[in-house]
């Protein structure tokens, strides 16, 4: 049967084509998608599966993986960035195993297009020894799952399923299973102290002694069903490509437009490789180039005096592949002597850009604007965190962005460093049941002054709108939390009234100037895309900007920074009524001159 699949959604129905029933992870793209689709295609075809979002990548690793343990197939999903997090479990994992299927699905990004850095999964799958799987397509994406399921079964470890973004959000007409009847294995936990248990020295020695066998047995795998076919089709010449992934569509795209005739070999499983073998068929070529995105994994196991790519700068040494870029590399080699088929690298001048900023009528933009407001950037410190209200950089609202959680670490820092100044550090909700709830105790105990700005809008809105634990489940209570910390922790419902926001942080101030500790501000917001909630707050007052009151002070396109704002020929803001949402919050404070009035006409 054939269904047009994103990549996530292929991977999401390869799950169930592959009887995975305990499915957890965090919510990143370019992941998210994945998760999301089990839990539709669980309702829709109402399966009996665990498929649930966890505070952070660790925890979903965990869960995910003493399903394994206990027998159950099962997998964790997250991004790149998240496999940091989850690193601790994974490392004992590795040499642990597993007796059900685990499959850990990490989502890269090359180019870094919705992430701080640019990581290669499949280097730390190298790093803990356990094998990846790197699609290059869609379908690669759908089929790579049970080929992963069968990899970690047969050989009772973690396999990587490692995705980029350009596979996760490509689409392509997929080959699936019809009709598959979801038929998962029972959970039935065996009692195994001496492997189950992480402890040292004996066990772990003897477990990484079988790791290492079980990596060399992997090599043998991957060179008889998987590699080998591909070498028995070669012929060999002047070149062969060694590639993995999107690199595969790349290279065989690019040869093919600059008329080279050379073998393509993809590897299906990037680690571990069986390097010797690989190595004796390079006798039959003059150059052997690497295509891989963006380190140099396969590179590095088959490194020879005739081998090219990242390591000897032939290829790109970061961002995300261009056909360009193997270009340049076969003409470094001297195997390409014609004129440039494609665009200069990359085409960022070309095209202009587009600033991040919030979307109109989001509540983060007032907060933000009434910190500033009250707090003052030049005698202040603004550490923030990972969340659509980055997006404040706009504003220039926020002086750091490190990773989940390390706002409240680094105001800790900054309280020490520069006391002087005032910290507001922001956390989104989410970030904050992430990595946000540590911190702060370590800052409780240890008495650093700040103040930390909790922004509950009450959904993880940048990833596609998950609900995190409060909205799902009362019980949890963010308030709660921070007080039992032990910080002093106040509460503060949003208004559409920027006056009531700065009058608020007035009095946070005040708190601040006695404080001896940190202080925690709970914002009660709301997301403008959440259609369950944002009619209850969204009423319709829309602005519109008296011209001959307007005295183009920049203040309200510099500082407030809401899309619908911005200059027309005279010289005059005006009010984009397309973008325009009628949240009503510039009609207070926001013009030095009263500019802004309501529109009555539209308002109505």
């Amino acid at each position: 049967m054939k269904q047009t699949l994103m990549g996530n959604d292929a991977i999401a129905l390869g799950m169930i084509h592959s009887n995975i029933d305990m499915i957890s992870g965090y919510p990143g793209t370019p992941s998210s998608e994945i998760l999301t689709n089990v839990q539709k295609l669980k309702a829709q075809l109402k399966l009996d599966l665990y498929a649930q979002w966890a505070t952070n990548e660790k925890v979903g690793f965990e869960v995910a993986y003493a399903g394994a343990i206990a027998g159950r197939r099962a997998a964790a999903t997250m991004k790149q960035v998240g496999l940091n997090v989850a690193s601790d479990p994974l490392m004992s994992a590795a040499y642990i195993g597993n007796l059900g299927a685990f499959v850990l699905v990490v989502a890269d990004d090359p180019g870094f297009h919705s992430s701080q850095t640019e990581q290669d999964s499949r280097v730390f799958a190298k790093f803990a020894k356990i094998p990846v799987l790197d699609p290059a397509t869609p379908q690669d994406a759908y089929d790579f799952v049970s080929l992963a399921v069968d990899i970690s079964e047969k050989f009772q470890t973690p396999t990587m399923l490692r995705p980029v973004m350009r596979v996760c959000h490509a689409r392509q007409i997929v080959e699936v299973k019809e009709n598959h009847e979801f038929t998962p294995k029972k959970g039935k936990f065996q009692r195994e102290i001496s492997r189950w248990a992480a402890v040292p020295r004996v066990g772990r020695l003897r477990q990484g002694y079988e790791m290492i066998e079980r990596i060399n047995a992997i090599k043998e795998y991957n060179w008889e069903e998987l590699i080998k076919p591909e070498f028995e089709a070669c012929k060999g010449g002047k070149l062969l490509v060694l590639t993995s992934g999107t690199g595969y569509g790349f290279a065989k795209e690019a040869l093919e437009d600059l008329e080279i005739k050379a073998d393509i070999v993809k590897f299906k499983m990037p680690y571990p490789l069986p390097e010797n073998k690989i190595r004796k068929q390079f006798a039959n070529y003059e150059h052997i180039l690497v295509v891989e995105e963006p380190m140099a994994c396969i590179e590095e196991q088959i490194m020879a005096s005739n081998v090219h790519g990242r390591l000897d700068n032939t290829m790109n040494v970061i961002d995300e592949l261009q056909k360009i870029y193997i270009q340049d590399a076969l003409t470094k080699l001297g195997l390409y002597k014609g004129e440039n088929l494609y665009p200069s690298i990359p085409f960022k001048d070309e095209i202009p850009a587009r600033p991040p900023n919030l979307c109109p009528g989001c509540p983060h933009r007032d907060v933000y604007y009434s910190i500033m407001k009250v707090f003052k950037k030049k005698k202040s410190i603004y550490p923030s965190d990972i969340g659509c209200y980055t997006l404040a950089i706009n504003q220039e609202a926020i002086d750091t962005v490190l990773c989940m959680g390390a706002s409240v670490s680094m105001a800790s820092g900054f309280s020490i460093a520069d006391p002087e100044k005032y910290t507001v550090a922001t956390i989104g909700d989410s970030t904050f049941f992430h990595g946000g709830i540590p911190p702060l105790i370590n800052a409780v105990y240890q008495k650093h002054k700040f103040l930390l700005v909790i922004l509950d809008n009450s959904v993880v809105a940048m990833t596609g709108r998950q609900k995190p634990p409060q909205r799902q489940n009362g019980e949890v209570d963010i308030v709660k939390i921070a007080e039992g910390c032990g910080a002093e922790t106040y509460e503060y419902v949003y208004s559409n009234d920027l006056n009531d926001t700065i009058s608020f942080f007035k009095k946070m101030k005040e708190k601040y100037e006695n404080a001896t500790g940190p202080i925690v501000a709970v914002v009660r917001e709301f997301c403008v895309l959440d259609k369950e909630v944002v009619g209850q707050h969204i009423h319709g007052e829309f602005a519109k900007v008296i011209a001959e009151e307007c005295v183009a002070c920049d203040y309200c396109t510099t500082v407030y920074k809401c899309p619908p704002m911005g200059y027309n020929e005279e010289r005059k803001v005006e009010i984009d009524p397309f973008l325009c949402i009628g949240c009503g919050s510039c009609l207070n404070v926001v013009c030095p001159t009263e500019a802004f009035t309501v529109d009555e006409e539209r308002s109505k």
